[in-house]
């Protein structure tokens, strides 16, 4: 028994011995070639997804081309100003001196929207506003997915090209919102080529139907107004003008209003907001301020207006995924529209005078919304 027992311990001390020198060798090579395989590993699934973006950058770009063919008797020349609209970029304003810079930026994102309206107008023939609208937000999405996709070459070569993994960790954090993104990105071109409302046109569709059949006028660039007497008040309807696929100038149009009729005691925001993780598609938030998105230009508009003549300004939201605000409208989206409804005349009564002027904006895109 000894004897077995004394063979047992030598045999454990051989393995354990040469395990010691197996393991020594392996240590050293991950030292010295642990850090290039994780970089090999991360660049190769990088790669993955670099293709998988290339893909949709492609597949987009070739809708959109075909769908501004068709509006076009000039194939050529659709291609050569397509080509140049996905090369073109915006500079934003000087921020070191902050003084005048929202009026500054408005001022160049006009001049971009301008530009892109003059630049498909030459390439088309005969479009009306509507049609004209929605090939700007088909070149917008494309011109977005080639953003995305340039970013993430550039970091790609550049991690390769230099052999630092501290540049290709920057891409592999970013990357999945990214891919995300892209991917809302292109599941967007179906539904605007179809002129269906989307997720993001819930606030205009709850302002049109709040509008009734009243008279409506253009107040601002792509945004018009409605009069209206809910729950025994004077509303101002705002949205932007439809069917196209605007978004206008909601905070403009606010600021008009205010400043023509210094009673309004009440403004009221609607719009899409984006859900949390764990949060239902549909669900409905009240909350305080002003419920809009994009650059700020408009929310600054409002907050400025509102502040000044100390005016209640409150939001009313839609929860929703960015693939959902930018696809056709789902119909748990839509029937968030009636909830909607009720929740505007409740904060109207709850927070309002009878006879006040009070202003309900809704905001986001109002393609298919009239």
């Amino acid at each position: 028994m000894l004897v077995l027992t004394y063979s047992l311990i030598i045999a454990f001390d051989s393995i354990d011995s040469i395990a010691n020198v197996l393991w020594l060798p392996i240590f050293m090579f991950l030292i010295l070639y642990g850090q290039k395989i994780q970089m090999f590993m991360i660049l190769r699934n990088v790669g993955k997804k670099l293709r998988k973006l290339e893909q949709m950058n492609s597949s987009s770009k070739n809708i959109v081309l075909k769908s501004l063919i068709e509006k076009s008797d000039n194939e050529k020349i659709v291609k050569e100003r397509f080509d140049r609209l996905l090369s073109s970029f915006v500079i934003p304003p000087v921020s070191m001196d902050p003084k005048g810079i929202i009026t500054k930026l408005e001022h160049i994102l006009d001049t971009q929207e301008d530009n892109m309206k003059d630049e498909i107008k030459s390439m088309t023939k005969e479009q009306d506003d509507t049609e004209i609208s929605v090939l700007m937000n088909l070149v917008e999405v494309s011109l977005g997915i080639n953003l995305m996709y340039k970013i993430i070459r550039h970091f790609y070569i550049s991690a390769k090209k230099t052999g630092n993994i501290m540049v290709i960790a920057q891409i592999q954090m970013i990357l999945p919102q990214i891919m995300e993104q892209a991917e809302a990105y292109n599941a967007a071109i179906p539904s605007l080529k179809s002129k269906k409302p989307i997720g993001d046109g819930i606030g205009p569709l709850v302002a049109s139907r709040l509008s009734g059949e009243s008279e409506s006028k253009e107040l601002v660039r792509d945004t018009i107004l409605n009069e209206v007497r809910i729950e025994n008040r004077n509303a101002f309807i705002i949205k932007a003008k439809g069917p196209g696929g605007n978004v206008g100038k909601p905070g403009e149009a606010i600021k008009r209003v205010v400043e023509e009729n210094k009673q309004i005691s009440l403004i009221i925001t609607i719009d899409a907001a984006l859900k949390l993780e764990g949060e239902d598609t549909g669900e409905i938030a009240e909350g305080i301020g002003a419920a809009i998105g994009g650059p700020g230009i408009e929310r600054y508009k409002i907050e400025e207006i509102a502040t000044n003549n100390k005016i209640k300004f409150l939001a009313i939201v839609t929860k929703m995924s960015e693939k959902e605000a930018i696809t056709e409208m789902k119909p748990v989206i839509e029937k968030s529209a009636e909830i909607l409804l009720n929740k505007v005349k409740e904060t109207i009564k709850q927070h309002s005078e009878d006879n006040q002027d009070i202003i309900i904006a809704g905001i986001g895109n109002t393609l298919g919304v009239k």
